[in-house]
């Protein structure tokens, strides 16, 4: 593959194929800078803006064609000498060396520095991977603890599950004992309010349910007569209608209801 031309003017470096302009330098430009750079002033002095060389002479710097017709080729060296015409070959072919070289030489440094940065990138990927190892290690071994805890935190868990079933039923059994214990009080007093309520009787129930046509009249009565006995453990009973009767004292005395 035959090399081409590249403009020299940096940052450019687009390939020269129809027309550039050229310096006895050696350099090549195309012709966008070459119509910037190369526009002679008042003392007709022009630099190269590659390397710097001052262009005094006419011909130092000129506009080339890169690819001539047919009747260019046959006339530009025509009646010259062959010592002459091997001359302008000879400086022509050492002008089209020297780009190859320069080409060469910039390919190789641009190569050099990208393989330096490749080196580089390359170093700080490695240390990049080594501490990225040294991470993932670092979360292995947290993963590792925390699950550890997490089986720890599973076990406690369900050790304080069954605790707490245990202490449920504990409660229920002592519910239901509570509950049965209240059913069993509202019992015993609903008991003893019924009793109660069976063994007194007030005197004011008693008058209330007497009929108009009965007196009624307090007197004692014996122990036996169980059918309509009222008693009172600390009072004495008395029949008004036998005030002079004096009482017996081995008899109790009830009060009872009789009739006139």
């Amino acid at each position: 593959m035959t090399l081409e031309m590249v403009c020299n003017f940096r940052k450019c470096r687009k390939p020269l194929t129809n027309h550039a302009w050229v310096t006895t330098c050696s350099h090549a430009f195309c012709i966008e800078h070459g119509q910037k750079e190369f526009k002679r002033n008042i003392e007709n002095s022009l630099t190269c803006p590659a390397c710097g060389s001052e262009l005094r002479d006419k011909f130092d710097v000129i506009q080339a064609d890169l690819k001539p017709s047919e009747t260019f080729k046959s006339i530009v060296l025509a009646g010259m000498k062959p010592d002459t015409i091997m001359d302008v070959t000879m400086r022509a072919m050492s002008f089209w060396s020297y780009q190859i070289e320069q080409e060469t030489l910039y390919q190789e440094s641009l190569a050099r520095h990208s393989k330096e940065k490749l080196q580089c990138l390359e170093e700080v990927n490695t240390l990049n991977l080594q501490k990225l190892n040294a991470e993932l290690e670092t979360c292995k071994r947290k993963i590792v603890a925390l699950q550890t805890e997490c089986n720890k935190k599973k076990k406690q868990a369900e050790e304080l599950t069954a605790c707490l079933e245990i202490n449920n039923r504990k409660i229920q059994k002592l519910q239901f004992q509570l509950d049965a214990l209240k059913r069993k009080d509202i019992h015993m007093a609903n008991y003893e309010m019924t009793t109660n309520n069976e063994k007194l009787m007030e005197i004011s129930d008693l008058v209330g349910k007497r009929t108009k046509s009965e007196a009624f009249v307090f007197r004692p009565i014996n122990e036996g007569d169980k059918s309509q006995s009222i008693s009172s453990p600390s009072t004495s009973m008395f029949d008004f209608r036998n005030r002079n009767r004096q009482p017996d004292k081995n008899k109790s005395f009830k009060f009872r209801p009789v009739r006139s």
